[in-house]
């Protein structure tokens, strides 16, 4: 399982993925993805147990107005998503958690 978090900084977006398994978990070809289907491909492993900072690229930005994070697995499928409104995008610097 994993879990995102997020945090808004002035452009400066961030999600953290935390790996839940008792597994390493590839994330090849994996993506995570906004409100508007913009997709950043992401590359690498997260460790069982470990956790993955991942700075959103300024083509794929996360919404200040509320929105949707999806993360897709290699194949496209969705493996979580969650939605977040407003008045919690509104806290500059501080982890949404969900």
């Amino acid at each position: 399982m994993i879990t995102p978090f997020w945090s808004r900084s002035r452009g400066n977006e961030k999600v953290l993925l935390f790996n839940a398994s008792n597994q390493p978990l590839s994330l090849e070809q994996w993506a995570v993805a906004n409100t508007t289907k913009k997709k950043h491909l992401l590359t690498g492993t997260i460790g069982a147990g470990e956790s993955l900072v991942i700075s959103m690229p300024r083509s794929v930005p996360l919404s200040n107005k509320g929105g949707i994070i999806t993360l897709l697995d290699a194949a496209g499928l969705k493996v979580h998503g969650v939605s977040y409104t407003k008045a919690q995008a509104k806290r500059e610097g501080f982890w949404l958690t969900f």
